[in-house]
């Protein structure tokens, strides 16, 4: 039986710490049963699993850690106000902390590689005032998005928000800090000329994903063109333009085109999710792959098709999220409630891909060959909270690989070795590393 576990104290929160956090953020006044410490153990125990009530919160605390708490205490003391000050700090901090990665000899024109993408969670019925969703005269769904911003190169979080439904990606996108040297991969959700224009301002780069909306013109004479024109009569085209107006900002455009099948697909999909009735030149259109970039050095179609592919990266963290830590399978409960769960959820997430798998990927990769799934680690670590003390202080050791936890790790969490393909993180080592 494990007592006294605190799952944080590898990355510097001590139990004396988090007690006094408790105490400014006016949650604890007095310490009698339980502390701060106890609290944070407690939600972080119980926040991957599908019902986190409070009676299972008492129950998971006792049996882990030997204590016991009544669940009407728990509830007493979660349903303040001040608990959310106090989990909302502790996970603020947590992103604050600057990660000692060992893949710090990452080689490559960008200083960051920011992939920003949102998903969309069901929520409880009782939730619609809060987290409004699609509403007709039959019925109505509360729906919650879920902002991510990513930086590929160091494993770490840049932007997270819990948003009502309709603060869509448009709306969304500014909160995104954006720096110097930035690579920017988003979907055409986030594409406008004010976003844009605000990237090429802060002397960053960027990727999209064709956006129909716009108008194009050439880059050299100012005349407006007509993209299915350009690309109708090839099978790949690489070409400078200017979009939204005669002088307005220059990239480059590359247009390849997909088999039949593919294109099919993707007509019936359009025709599937949208309302009105598409374009006839829009469904053209699918049949190329078709993106454009501020990037101005020469780069290659495969290049170009790549970079835009480790958008996959946070959509494996979406399905980590959804499948593995039942972020889309919220029980009814209050918006109070709510909010401290997806603090819980996240704190854990950061600490498996900032944390854990931010350190040992590299490491073990270059001493045993073997790659780490990102989606593996986050099942195993869901079903093994505990072991997170244990992996946080393993990655601290030199010869931590030998670790009995470690080895667990590789054992459970890497991917199989094929030849006949590549796996996810066999494509972003070959494109980030040199």
């Amino acid at each position: 039986m494990r007592k006294n576990t605190n799952i944080l104290h590898g990355l510097g929160f001590t139990e004396k710490y988090l007690n006094s956090v408790a105490r400014d953020t006016g949650f604890i006044k007095r310490f009698r049963k339980l502390n701060g410490l106890d609290y944070l153990t407690i939600l972080l125990l119980n926040v991957s699993k599908q019902i986190v009530s409070y009676n299972t919160m008492a129950s998971t605390f006792l049996e882990t850690m030997d204590k016991s708490v009544f669940k009407q205490a728990i509830h007493k003391a979660m349903s303040k106000k001040e608990f959310l000050l106090y989990i909302n700090r502790i996970f603020n901090e947590i992103l604050q902390i600057k990660v000692g990665l060992s893949n710090n000899s990452l080689k490559s024109k960008f200083k960051r590689i920011i992939i920003q993408d949102s998903t969309i969670i069901k929520l409880p019925q009782r939730l619609f005032e809060y987290f409004s969703g699609v509403k007709n005269q039959i019925t109505q769904v509360s729906n919650a998005r879920i902002q991510f911003g990513f930086d590929l190169k160091a494993n770490a979080f840049t932007l997270f928000s819990i948003d009502p439904y309709f603060i869509n990606d448009l709306l969304a996108g500014c909160k995104l800090i954006i720096k110097k040297g930035d690579l920017i991969i988003r979907d055409r959700g986030y594409c406008c000329l004010a976003e844009i224009r605000r990237i090429i301002e802060y002397k960053a780069d960027f990727i999209y994903r064709y956006y129909h909306g716009f108008k194009y013109y050439d880059a050299n004479t100012g005349q407006g063109v007509n993209i299915y024109e350009l690309v109708k009569n090839t099978s790949r085209l690489k070409i400078k333009l200017r979009i939204g107006s005669a002088d307005g900002p220059i990239v480059t455009l590359f247009a390849v085109r997909v088999k039949d099948a593919v294109a099919n697909k993707r007509r019936y999909q359009l025709k599937k999710s949208t309302k009105g009735v598409a374009s006839k030149e829009l469904l053209q259109l699918l049949s190329w792959s078709i993106f454009f970039t501020s990037i101005e050095e020469e780069i290659t179609f495969e290049e170009i098709f790549s970079l835009y592919a480790l958008r996959w990266r946070i959509e494996i963290i979406f399905k980590a999220m959804k499948s593995h830590l039942n972020a889309d399978k919220i029980h009814n409960v209050p918006k109070h409630q709510l909010t401290f769960i997806l603090l819980g959820k996240m704190i854990l997430m950061i600490i498996i891909t900032q944390f854990i798998y931010a350190n040992i990927y590299i490491r073990i990769y270059k001493k045993m060959g073997n790659i780490i799934s990102l989606l593996k680690l986050v099942r195993y670590i869901k079903d093994n909270i505990i072991l997170i003390t244990e992996l946080l202080k393993a990655v601290k050791k030199k010869n931590y690989i030998s670790s009995e936890s470690m080895q667990m790790v590789i054992k459970y969490c890497c991917y199989e070795r094929r030849k006949d393909r590549k796996n996810y993180e066999q494509e972003l080592r070959l494109i980030c590393l040199s």
